[in-house]
């Protein structure tokens, strides 16, 4: 058998389910329990407790202690269980930390601090990437596990990174690296960061040959929640299944935060087809509304939210569950077991889901680590940085109806690219030479680029440029000003008539002037700012000067550059007049969306194409003013159009039935009421 048909099964989504279970559940906990609360809640695979520095089966290793609760071989009867009732189980394993006390034996398994002290996570003490614990042991604890378990599905490795270590031998091997020092636990270096990534990214490909020359079949699925120390493109290339966390937790873990934010889901599900297109990601989507001790239940309308918007995009769930289902506050179980239902139901619909986004946005992941945002997954607390901006263009487009791609950058390829008529770039400020030079060939052979705020005064590690990033947009952003104040004159009737001929529209943040007074064709130039603000002297006295629109020819296509955050903006404030202003900008360059609705910008629109037709989500984000999404607020009364040649439409949640008229081009469905989601199946031919 070939390797590729052996793990054919990582191609289709699957619904997971992990019982992150404590040390104590081995006492009063049976297997046969947990097999029942998986098959309960639908699942057909699973993450199971195994090894590292707690073991969850007689281990012979010394590097590994057994769970003190473990009354039998808990992970061989899982899964010889989990088999007969064919369920794919994954080995969780975690090697990212050692027992406590195990630092007294094997002082040279740790990481150590500048000052010499061993670093610990969570009151554990954390294993160095270089030392004989990974180098060494980890082997023989696979080894172990593949000859006593040779039918498992694969490997979960939990908080998969390579921390800062100052120990001798670290110093040493990044010092013949790097020809530098590692650098202090409040500096961050480029070098230091791009070895760390390669180092990871090796040794997990050296960790999947050896598995996959014992058992073709065993998918590698590393983790971290906020891939820290990642190249997330090459750790692409060294999985089988892109594992990343989407849990938006009420109160966020206080270390290394989460990311919070409504569409977490869907930004993990595109960045993985991004970099894998065929191998649906593994979501992990925590049951709890706290990260502490992670025992109080998140609110169904939170977790069927995130739950959906992940399935949506194609995505494999997996709900993580601390304990077994039978515990102290179970009132998310209810909900859990009625989606995992649905889905299984509705598994064929899941399945061979294609994309029909004309527009693709640019996740930077050198401007997130070398720009304001400081490596931070959710951005800088400002929100000044490419992840505000990236998150209000991604909400912006999705308020619009409009479908987006996400692709992802340093490695951009012109394959990729050409599949698109527009490609946004926000708040892209640090760009590497390589892509650079395939933005310019995109836009030149007829592709049109948007860029945003300070773009390109950077190269891909943070260095300032002293010359233009691009050939199609040659100027640097310069020094910002302050826009606090100010307006933003619209000049073009195109603009004017999407906000009812307004002569002008608010701006606020920085404003950059690349080209200074601009091209005559520029629009929206700034007026301001204007600093009195008592009501006895506050006109917007014009005209405009320099341009907040710049649009540039080059070859065969366009370039385009908003120099301030309209997506940063929108994030934080929702101004409407700047996703109206956007969306005539976008209609004028692609058309009309394939989506139209009466519905307010609550209801989340995700349309694909499927070998039978269209699947068309719609979410229910509608929630208390200023607050995050806890409780359901039920919608009603509005209508949805779809840009297809359907005939009929039936809703996957109960297979009923939804009339549909056609006008034009649009297959046009009224809504009576939205609760959770609707998933709505368009086709040619009645169902």
């Amino acid at each position: 058998m070939s390797l590729n048909s052996a793990l054919e099964w990582t191609k289709q989504p699957l619904r997971f389910f992990q019982h992150l279970l404590r040390e104590t559940d081995a006492a009063d906990t049976s297997v046969d329990q947990l097999i029942r609360e998986i098959k309960s809640v639908r699942a057909n695979a699973c993450i199971v407790m195994g090894g590292g520095f707690s073991a969850w089966y007689p281990t012979g290793l010394s590097s590994q202690t057994v769970n003190p609760h473990l009354r039998n071989d808990f992970l061989g009867n899982f899964l010889q269980a989990a088999r007969q009732e064919h369920i794919r189980s994954l080995v969780r394993m975690d090697i990212s930390k050692g027992r406590n006390g195990m630092q007294e034996l094997q002082p040279d398994w740790f990481v150590r601090k500048a000052d010499g002290e061993i670093s610990s996570v969570w009151e554990m003490p954390q294993i160095c990437a270089t030392g004989p614990f990974w180098q060494e042991q980890v082997f023989q604890i696979l080894d172990e596990i593949l000859d006593r378990y040779p039918n498992l599905d694969g490997f979960f490795f939990n908080y998969l990174h390579v921390p800062r270590c100052h120990c001798e031998r670290c110093q040493r091997i990044v010092a013949e690296k790097t020809g530098r020092p590692v650098p202090e636990a409040d500096r961050r270096d480029p070098v230091f960061e791009a070895w760390r990534q390669d180092f990871l990214a090796e040794y997990v490909g050296r960790i999947r040959r050896y598995i996959q020359e014992r058992n073709p079949g065993a998918a590698i699925v590393p983790y971290h929640h906020v891939h820290d120390g990642w190249n997330i493109r090459r750790m692409a290339k060294v999985t089988d299944i892109i594992g990343s966390q989407v849990s938006n937790p009420v109160i966020p873990n206080p270390i290394d935060p989460q990311p919070i934010w409504n569409l977490w889901a869907a930004e993990e599900a595109l960045t993985a087809r991004a970099l894998k297109q065929q191998c649906p990601p593994l979501l992990i989507q925590t049951t709890s509304e706290v990260f502490a001790s992670r025992q109080s239940a998140m609110p169904d309308a939170r977790l069927i939210h995130n739950l959906v918007q992940a399935a949506a995009h194609g995505a494999s769930t997996a709900p993580a569950v601390n304990g077994p289902l039978d515990q102290s506050d179970a009132r998310f179980v209810p909900a859990l077991q009625e989606f995992g239902d649905y889905l299984q139901r509705n598994a064929h619909w899941y399945r061979e889901l294609g994309s029909i986004a004309r527009v693709a946005i640019l996740r930077s992941e050198e401007s997130r680590l070398w720009g304001k945002d400081e490596g931070r997954m959710g951005g800088t607390p400002e929100g000044t940085g490419h992840v505000a901006e990236f998150r209000g263009i991604c909400e912006c487009l999705g308020d619009l109806r409009y479908p987006y791609d996400i692709v992802v950058s340093p490695g951009l390829e012109i394959e990729d690219l050409a599949r698109y008529d527009l490609i946004i770039l926000p708040c892209t400020s640090c760009l590497s030479a390589g892509d650079a030079t395939v933005l310019d060939a995109y836009v030149q052979s007829g592709g049109r680029i948007l860029v945003t705020a300070d773009f390109g005064g950077a190269d891909g590690e943070g260095a300032p440029r002293d010359t233009p990033a691009l050939a199609s947009l040659p100027a640097l952003p310069g020094k910002a000003r302050s826009a606090v104040g100010a307006y933003l004159e619209l000049g073009k009737k195109a603009l004017s008539g999407a906000v009812d001929n307004i002569p002008h529209i608010p701006v606020s943040g920085q404003f950059w002037t690349p080209f200074g007074n601009g091209d005559k064709e520029d629009d929206l130039r700034i007026i301001g700012p204007f600093a009195n603000n008592a009501p006895e002297f506050t006109t917007v006295e014009g005209p405009g000067k320099e341009p907040g629109l710049i649009e540039r020819r080059f070859g065969e296509g366009y370039a385009v550059w908003l120099p301030w955050r309209l997506g940063a903006l929108y994030h934080r404030s929702s101004v409407p007049e700047f996703r109206l202003i956007f969306g005539a900008m976008v209609k004028s360059w692609i058309g009309s969306p394939p989506v139209r609705s009466t519905a307010p910008t609550a209801v989340e629109t995700i349309v694909y194409r499927h070998p039978e037709g269209i699947v068309l989500h719609l979410l229910n984000g509608a929630s208390a003013q200023t607050k995050g999404l806890t409780e359901l607020t039920p919608l009603a009364g509005f209508e949805i159009a779809v840009e297809c040649d359907a005939e009929s439409a039936f809703l996957l949640n109960d297979g009923s039935g939804l009339p549909l008229t056609r006008e034009g081009k649009m297959a046009v469905m009224h809504v009576d009421r939205l609760d959770h989601f609707l998933a709505i199946v368009l086709t040619k031919v009645a169902k």
